[in-house]
């Protein structure tokens, strides 16, 4: 299983390190896209923002991206997934995402992909959705997402993820934090997990209680 969790897409100091969990270069890849993070935003009217992470994928990276939009299907297509080099989860609210991963049988239908050797990108709240709790987007700091402590995450990694991080909240995020071990990413950071050995590219700040 390869995960690349990021604060906010691959940047360009992440580039080699993506490559080196790939073991492929970074440029031509086949991906499926899931948007569906910023759907749950309230008032999401402009997510003009998700075109232009797509965008960057594809004129960085030559990436040849196809959309998974979880709100207009019922189920998905376990091979669609098996079939794309890389599957990148965009950001937004991760409750909601999580919600419409379980609706769809998205969440049954991802490690099959990843076993077969497909990588798992996720920008922010594409990160913080592979936890097995939600607790940290329910009370993140200026953009809480009520209830998402109540929705079940994919569990893939036993901690959660706090993106887009700066030092001046360390200390609000500290108080708010209860259980578990939570890491806190600045943009341009990333938590690589490669066959269960995680790594943290850039500096590794975790509040643990």
């Amino acid at each position: 299983m390869k995960l690349f969790l990021t604060s906010s897409t691959i940047t360009p100091e992440l580039v080699k390190l993506f490559e080196e969990l790939a073991n492929t270069s970074i440029k031509n890849l086949k991906c499926v896209f899931l948007p569906d993070a910023a759907y749950g935003v309230p008032d999401s009217k402009d997510i003009s923002w998700v075109d232009g992470e797509r965008q960057y994928l594809i004129d960085n990276f030559n990436w040849k991206v196809t959309d998974l939009v979880l709100r207009d299907i019922d189920e998905v297509d376990p091979e669609y997934l098996s079939g794309s080099d890389v599957i990148f989860v965009n950001g937004g609210f991760s409750g909601y995402l999580a919600k419409e991963m379980r609706r769809t049988g998205f969440d049954k239908a991802l490690p099959t992909a990843l076993e077969e050797g497909v990588v798992y990108v996720g920008s922010s709240a594409g990160s913080m959705v592979c936890s097995k709790t939600q607790n940290a987007a329910e009370f993140y700091i200026n953009e809480p997402e009520e209830g998402a402590s109540a929705i079940p995450g994919l569990a893939l990694v036993d901690f959660e993820i706090y993106p887009h991080f700066n030092e001046n909240i360390k200390e609000e995020i500290e108080s708010l934090w209860k259980k578990g071990s939570l890491y806190l990413l600045k943009d341009g950071e990333a938590i690589v997990v490669n066959n269960g050995v995680v790594t943290v590219l850039g500096e590794e700040r975790v509040i643990s209680k």
